[in-house]
């Protein structure tokens, strides 16, 4: 028997019963009719609407003028009229979009958006959207053969997010008890992909939870070496779209099913493909998938922008967000048998990985983290990285008015280093101040561009 998951509900059960509740109450819902799924959906809304009306000054007045909300009573008919949130408009509306009061039990964190979209955001979450995403992982991996306490491999591209979740004794007994490892795969050396391998085989855990480039470029190494690998019951993509060259690369490398896992820091995991992969199983106990054309209309079975409605945080309410992201709502229901609508599926966050002089692959939140700094300091606007066809790195930066390239607060020489130990000592590192960094075609924020 696993006598870790015991262990686990009983430690949930006396520290954070919200994530058992909320796994008991997605159970209870996933083969219910699509009705009783929205009606939940609904009801999270109406009380998020409520929330951002009484307690954040931005959405006290938009959903007022709107007719969302109107003297303290909810009207979900005028929900599609309630106006976009963007992050220019969380940039000029600052803290008027943070709630002013929280609901007793709930605890307040400010974290910052991963940035790969090219413009961070800061902003506050609590523990009730924390507690009710994990419940929905918990399930989600469940549904693909991971019960709690089963063996777990992470193998993620944000250093800050490994260090976060590895740092402390604390944390280690909880990943021993979760029964998890963490791998980083933001710099991919032959020694490292080496070392991903060995731990895979070794430790054989049932579940590789990965970030796509990072595991993209250890199945490559996997298969024009002809190594033999351990079978995971399956393997779950974050961090970028998913695409069937990825997934063909992956599979025959590791001979089991490549899921993609849909969401963002700010909104959560908010769609996940079960193993009958066809289509994104929407977690609509925790957000609204709105799709919207160019006018800004809602539409279904085509391709279109994302919105997402966060139900869970209290603490900074993402209505109607547009996160940059495309994607295909459908009316389909999955031959799974669960009823939870679909995301059909999702076509945004092209993210392109370096290839350096050696040909090893560079993540490139690598480098998005030697511009953190000067972000949080509130210098730096936007940035891009652009590697030429000769292999050298162009550096865009727009700083924020009044700042110039020598204000802006980057330490030039030691960006340069750190790309340099990666790349390799004789890559040419140029930053240019410009004034924009024009969209992509296809409406995206490109922050890494790579000529090809």
């Amino acid at each position: 028997m696993n006598w870790r998951e015991p262990a686990i509900k009983f430690a949930l059960q006396a520290t954070n019963r919200e994530v058992l509740r909320e796994i008991q109450l997605i159970e209870s819902l996933e083969r219910a009719p699509p009705a009783k799924i929205l009606e939940l959906q609904q009801q999270r809304l109406e009380r998020l609407l409520l929330h951002a009306w009484n307690n954040t000054d931005y959405y006290h007045d938009v959903l007022e003028s709107c007719g969302a909300v109107r003297g303290g009573a909810v009207n979900l008919d005028r929900f599609e009229d309630i106006p976009f949130l963007t992050k220019d408009i969380i940039r000029t509306q600052g803290k008027r979009l943070w709630a002013q009061k929280m609901p007793d039990g709930r605890r307040v964190e400010v974290i910052t958006s991963g940035g790969t979209t090219g413009v961070p955001i800061r902003f506050p979450q609590d523990n009730v959207h924390w507690a009710l995403n994990m419940g929905t992982r918990i399930y989600q991996f469940g549904v693909l053969g991971k019960r709690l306490g089963d063996s777990e491999i992470k193998i993620w591209g944000n250093e800050g997010d490994l260090n976060k979740g590895t740092h402390g004794i604390l944390k280690r007994v909880e990943n021993y008890i979760y029964n998890r490892r963490y791998q980083g795969a933001w710099y991919l050396s032959e020694e490292r992909i080496k070392e991903i391998i060995e731990e895979i085989n070794v430790w054989r855990p049932k579940l590789l939870w990965c970030f796509r480039d990072g595991i993209d470029a250890v199945a490559k190494y996997i298969n024009s070496h002809g190594i033999a690998m351990h079978r995971p019951a399956a393997i779950v993509l974050g961090g970028s779209t998913v695409y069937p060259f990825v997934v063909k690369t992956i599979e025959q490398a590791f001979r089991s099913p490549v899921l993609s896992a849909y969401g963002s820091r700010e909104v959560g995991g908010v769609a996940c493909e079960c193993l009958a992969r066809n289509g994104h199983h929407i977690s609509s106990n925790l957000a609204v998938i709105e799709t919207i054309n160019a006018d800004g209309q809602t539409v279904m079975e085509q391709e279109a922008e994302l919105t997402i409605t966060a139900l869970a945080n209290y603490a900074f309410p993402f209505i109607r967000y547009r996160l940059g992201d495309r994607g295909l709502l459908t009316k389909r229901q999955c031959t799974c048998g669960r009823t939870f609508p679909l995301l059909g599926s999702v076509s945004g966050r092209l993210v392109e990985a370096f290839v350096n002089s050696r040909g090893e692959q560079i993540d490139p939140l690598y480098f998005i983290m030697s511009f953190r700094m000067s972000w949080d300091a509130g210098t730096l606007r936007q940035y891009q990285v652009v590697q030429e066809l000769d292999g050298s790195l162009t550096i865009n930066l727009v700083p924020e008015t009044g700042f110039n390239k020598t204000t802006v607060g980057l330490d030039y020489d030691d960006i340069t280093r750190k790309i340099r130990s990666v790349m390799g000592e004789n890559c040419v590192v140029r930053f240019d101040i410009v004034s924009e960094i024009p969209l992509s075609p296809s409406g995206k924020f490109p922050y890494i561009v790579r000529r090809q």
